[in-house]
């Protein structure tokens, strides 16, 4: 992660209106010093001091003030080799607002403005080391608020699971089921994953091969009527994925179980 712009306590009217309609180069870290009113792509959020957002580069977004001294911290930095690996790992929801619950990220980017801004040897790679501990931070950040919503999602996913195995010949789509929890696709399948360890496109092909198994053990449905039980009104598609499934084609499968 390269930074090539910083800026701590950055004062502005209270009456800021910055509008980026179409973002800004690079990625950014914003941290909020003050209340303030943000517009990311075609969401607003109302939020307090010591609230960050980490925001993709090119995204669009906009600044208001409203009606105190718009106050902020940031970091503009560029990605390098394996930083979208890195940053992916942290599984940190980016352009949406994180509270923090403490100074520590204001106090690093401070130290990070001033090393920028110095003739120090090796500044660049030090600045790498903080930007890190900095999401480092902000990932804690977000698996304490994670747990404070824990018992909302669970029980949100715990039903839905138990549909996907009532109901496995049904036409799944992770996009409805994110859009029905009201949360984006990459962060539903997030918390699909922590909660079951299996993504959750996944877990739908287990419970139509499973029923499959079920239905060609305990009745005498044909090998077609069982695929489209299981969702499938192709039987050559579902013969294959069967067969990889099972390591058997359904006839053989039901022939050698029996």
């Amino acid at each position: 992660m390269k930074a090539y712009m910083l800026g701590w306590h950055t004062k502005h009217s209270p009456y800021l209106c910055k509008e980026r309609p179409n973002g800004i180069h690079g990625m950014q870290i914003l941290l909020l010093r003050s209340k303030a009113r943000i517009a990311m792509g075609d969401n607003f959020f109302n939020v307090e001091e010591n609230t960050v957002f980490i925001i993709d580069s090119c995204y669009p977004h906009s600044l208001y003030g409203v009606g105190t001294e718009y106050i902020d911290d940031w970091i503009r930095f560029d990605l390098e080799d394996d930083d979208r690996d890195f940053l992916e790992s942290l599984g940190i929801e980016r352009n949406v607002p994180i509270k923090l619950d403490s100074n520590i990220v204001s106090d690093l980017i401070k130290i990070c403005t001033d090393i920028f801004e110095s003739d120090k040897s090796e500044k660049e790679e030090t600045l790498r080391c903080l930007i890190k501990a900095i999401f480092f931070n902000i990932k804690s950040c977000c698996n304490s608020d994670t747990k404070k919503h824990r018992s909302q999602y669970e029980n949100e996913l715990d039903e839905i699971r138990r549909q996907i195995y009532d109901d496995p010949s049904a036409d799944w789509s992770v996009a409805k089921i994110a859009q029905n929890m009201n949360l984006s696709v990459s962060h539903f399948q997030r918390l699909y994953k922590q909660r079951y360890g299996i993504p959750c496109m996944k877990d739908i092909l287990t419970s139509r091969m499973e029923y499959a198994k079920q239905l060609l053990l305990t009745t005498e449905l044909s090998t077609t009527e069982i695929a489209e039980k299981c969702g499938y009104y192709d039987y050559a598609h579902f013969s294959k994925v069967f067969s990889k499934y099972a390591c058997d084609s359904p006839a053989k499968y039901r022939k050698n179980n029996r």
